[in-house]
């Protein structure tokens, strides 16, 4: 081979060689992220200590006189790592005339309760158990209330019974990991505004009535509960402290979930033969952030807005993550429709001595 030809191969090979490596020379650095565990957290909520919960209050109320009140309060605490929204609901279980035989004859608990029921006597003064009509159910005459850390969710003179609230779920607040609320609730043996019968009398006597309370926790973007209730009252427009006397008031039931909002609205104590919007009110002002109507109704010549069942197609959850009050809950109010755009979900006057204001905000998950 020429030398010449074998001397350019060999500085071409060298070069090629100095090339190859210099593409293959470079700066690095290597970073090993090791030992990585995927954990679940938890959800974890106890009473008054006790976790499950086991304590019963019959002792708290037993043998309750009309015009009596009884307490049952329990502390929650979230002994999870995560934060929890809280539920409660009253199941009713059962009642009857009296625990065990009844002691008058086998029929009622006592004479005046029997003579009450319309019970007659025979010639020998014994009773005659055929012509005694029991009345035994308490649940329309318990008047509920409930505080939660000495906040009003709902006022004795709401006068909300315990046959209202029965098996419907009442959002009770948020708790962050440690924290703790404390729930009082009263029940009083006592008639109602307009009720028929005006007084608790010998009727009651003996009758007793079960009930199960049920506390739900759940994550912030879980499934909530079935069905709600929502109070509404109106307030003092300078100090704001809501107006539990006076008669004006609003009571909703909803559902916390579905692919549109049901509701049952009632109201009382409004003026007379006027239209009305229930709104989803957004925080800021004007409410718009995005804000809802859910529904119209106009008052009857008494003011009162009789129960009205209802679906409305919000299409999101309650409350939306543009409400300054999210993710804590969302404000439902009442006001004239004339205080109220609905193209733009807006208040566009403000008379807030006219409004009913939800007592506690609320929670809806829509499931599209």
């Amino acid at each position: 081979m020429n030398k010449k030809i074998l001397a350019s191969l060999i500085i071409i090979g060298i070069l090629g060689f100095a090339l190859g490596w210099g593409t293959y020379s470079y700066f690095s650095d290597t970073e090993t992220s090791t030992g990585n565990v995927f954990t679940a957290g938890t959800i974890d909520i106890a009473v008054d200590g006790q976790n499950p919960w086991m304590k019963t209050y019959s002792e708290f109320l037993e043998c309750v006189k009309p015009c009596q009140i009884r307490w049952i309060n329990f502390t929650i605490k979230n002994v999870g790592d995560n934060e929890v929204y809280v539920w409660k609901h009253i199941k009713i279980t059962g009642w009857g005339g009296d625990v065990g035989e009844p002691p008058y004859y086998g029929i009622c608990s006592s004479e005046p309760e029997f003579v009450e029921g319309g019970g007659q006597f025979d010639e020998q003064g014994n009773p005659i158990p055929e012509t005694y009509t029991p009345k035994d159910y308490l649940a329309p005459w318990i008047i509920y209330d409930l505080f939660i850390n000495d906040q009003v969710i709902i006022a004795e003179e709401n006068e909300l019974r315990l046959d209202d609230i029965n098996c419907t779920w009442i959002y009770l607040g948020t708790l962050q990991p440690g924290e703790e609320m404390n729930v009082c609730q009263s029940y009083h043996l006592m008639t109602w505004k307009n009720s028929q019968i005006p007084e608790i009398t010998n009727w009651a006597q003996g009758d007793w009535i079960s009930f199960d309370i049920e506390l739900y926790g759940v994550q912030v973007d879980g499934p909530s509960p079935e069905t709600g209730v929502l109070i509404l009252e109106n307030k003092d427009a300078n100090t704001w402290e809501p107006l539990y006397n006076d008669g004006v008031k609003g009571k909703l039931t909803y559902n916390l979930a579905g692919s549109t909002f049901d509701y049952t609205f009632e109201a009382t104590g409004l003026n007379q033969n006027t239209e009305y919007s229930l709104i989803y009110y957004a925080d800021p002002y004007p409410g718009c952030y995005p804000g809802a109507l859910i529904a119209t109704f106009t008052t009857d010549g008494d003011g009162n807005i009789a129960p009205t069942s209802g679906s409305a197609n919000i299409g999101f959850d309650l409350p939306d993550p543009g409400d300054k009050n999210y993710p804590a809950g969302a404000k439902i109010w009442l006001v004239p429709s004339s205080d109220y755009d609905p193209s733009t979900k807006s208040m566009i006057v403000w008379n807030p001595s006219e409004y009913l204001f939800g007592m506690n905000l609320i929670h809806y998950d829509f499931t599209g």
